[in-house]
C-alpha cells in the first residue's frame, strides 16, 4: 500500500509531462454528437478532394482537440476511414454506399483535419490524409481462398478491363465509352484463371460508328453533359480452352450539372481527366489527393493530436481515490467506437 501511495504522485507528474501541448478549450469526447457532426463535414470535404478511386466513410473518431479563438473555435480531428464500393464519380451519398469488406482487401484511411466552428457551423480549413491496404495475411485469415489485389497496371488486369469495355461498347447503342480509370483488379489462378476488375468509364464525343471508322479522335465529354459510369468485369479462361469468357456490368450515371462542393472547399472537377499512364500501385491512395496547403496552424494540429495520442492513458484519478489536482489535464474519451470493423 505504501508503494502505491508513493507511485501515485509520480504517475500524475508523468501524465502532465506527456501532454505538453494540451488543448486549452473545452473537452469534446470522440463519441459525442458534436465530434461526429464535425467528422461528417470533414468526410464530405475529404471525399470531394479525392476525385479518383472510391469514396470513404467514417469508421471512428480517433482524437479530438478544441482550441478557442476570438471568433469561435478550431477543431482538430483525427479520423479513421474505410473505403466504400462507390466510385468517387458516383452521385450516391456516402451513407448509402456499402463498405468494402475485409475479404476484398479493405482500404483504411487516416486523416488529420482542421475545421472552424462559428455560429454552430463547421467549415473545413485543411486536411492531410493517407491510406493503406489491409494486409494479405488478414484476408487469408478470414478467407483462405480469396486473392489479394493486383497492381492496377498488371497486364492481366489491363487486358480484362480492355475486353470488358469492348463488350460493354458492343452492346451499347448510344455513346461510345472510353476508359476513365481502373479502380481495382484481382487475379485468381487455378484450374481456371479468372481476373475480376472494377473500372470507371466516360462517354465520349463519338458514336459507335464514329469510333469503328477510325476517322475520329474520340475524347471524353466534359462539362454539365458528361456521363460517367461504374463497371465491374470478369474474364475467365478455363484450362485448355481457346477462348475466354467475358462478363461485364456497368451502371451509367445521369449527368450531374452544377455539382456544388460543400462550404469551405474550393470547386474541383467532378472527375478530372486521367492520364493513360497507370502507376504501379494497388489502390487509389488518399495520399495522392491534393487537399490544399497546410498553414502553420494546421501544423500545430499535429502537436495537439500527437499529444492527445501520447496521453490517452494519463491518470485522471489518483490510486488512493483522492481527486486529481487541478493542474492535471482532463482529456477527451478517445478513441471512439468503431462503426464497422
Amino acid at each position: 500500500m505504501k508503494l502505491l501511495i508513493v507511485l501515485a504522485p509520480l504517475l500524475l507528474c508523468w501524465s502532465v509531462a506527456s501532454f505538453p501541448h494540451r488543448p486549452t478549450g473545452r473537452v469534446v469526447n470522440c463519441d459525442d454528437a458534436e465530434a461526429h457532426e464535425a467528422a461528417e463535414v470533414a468526410l464530405q470535404y475529404i471525399n470531394v478532394h479525392h476525385p479518383t478511386g472510391y469514396k470513404f466513410t467514417l469508421n471512428r473518431v480517433e482524437n479530438v482537440a478544441v482550441v478557442p479563438t476570438a471568433s469561435g473555435e478550431i477543431f482538430y480531428l483525427e479520423l479513421d476511414l474505410l473505403e466504400t464500393k462507390c466510385p468517387s464519380i458516383s452521385p450516391v451519398p456516402v451513407n448509402l454506399c456499402d463498405v468494402r469488406p475485409i475479404i476484398e482487401q479493405a482500404v483504411e484511411g487516416d486523416c488529420d483535419i482542421k475545421l472552424q466552428k462559428l455560429n454552430g457551423n463547421f467549415t473545413p480549413i485543411s486536411s492531410r490524409c493517407k491510406s493503406e491496404l489491409d494486409s494479405a495475411e488478414n484476408i487469408r485469415r478470414v478467407c483462405p481462398q480469396c486473392s489479394p489485389l493486383a497492381p492496377l497496371n498488371d497486364t492481366q488486369v489491363v487486358h480484362a478491363v480492355d475486353v470488358s469495355l469492348d463488350k460493354f461498347n458492343g452492346g451499347n447503342s448510344t455513346a461510345f465509352y472510353l476508359l476513365h480509370e481502373i479502380g481495382r483488379g484481382r487475379i485468381q489462378s487455378g484450374i481456371s484463371n479468372s481476373v475480376h476488375v472494377e473500372f470507371v468509364v466516360a462517354a465520349s464525343n463519338c458514336t459507335k460508328n464514329d469510333a469503328s471508322s477510325g476517322l475520329f479522335a474520340c475524347v471524353e465529354e466534359n462539362g454539365d453533359g458528361a456521363h460517367f459510369g461504374a463497371c465491374s468485369g470478369s474474364v475467365v479462361k478455363n484450362q485448355g480452352a481457346v477462348d475466354e469468357d467475358v462478363a461485364v456490368q456497368c451502371t451509367v450515371y445521369e449527368p450531374q450539372p452544377g455539382k456544388v462542393t460543400q462550404v469551405g472547399a474550393p470547386q474541383v472537377p467532378l472527375a478530372p481527366p486521367q492520364t493513360n499512364v497507370i502507376r504501379s500501385h494497388f489502390h487509389h491512395n488518399l495520399h495522392h489527393s491534393s487537399l490544399g496547403p497546410h498553414s502553420s496552424e494546421s501544423n500545430s494540429a499535429e502537436h495537439l493530436l500527437l499529444a492527445a495520442h501520447n496521453a490517452k492513458h494519463a491518470v485522471k484519478r489518483s490510486l488512493t481515490g483522492e481527486p486529481v489536482p487541478p493542474n492535471v489535464p482532463i482529456l477527451p474519451l478517445c478513441p471512439g467506437r468503431k462503426i464497422h470493423f
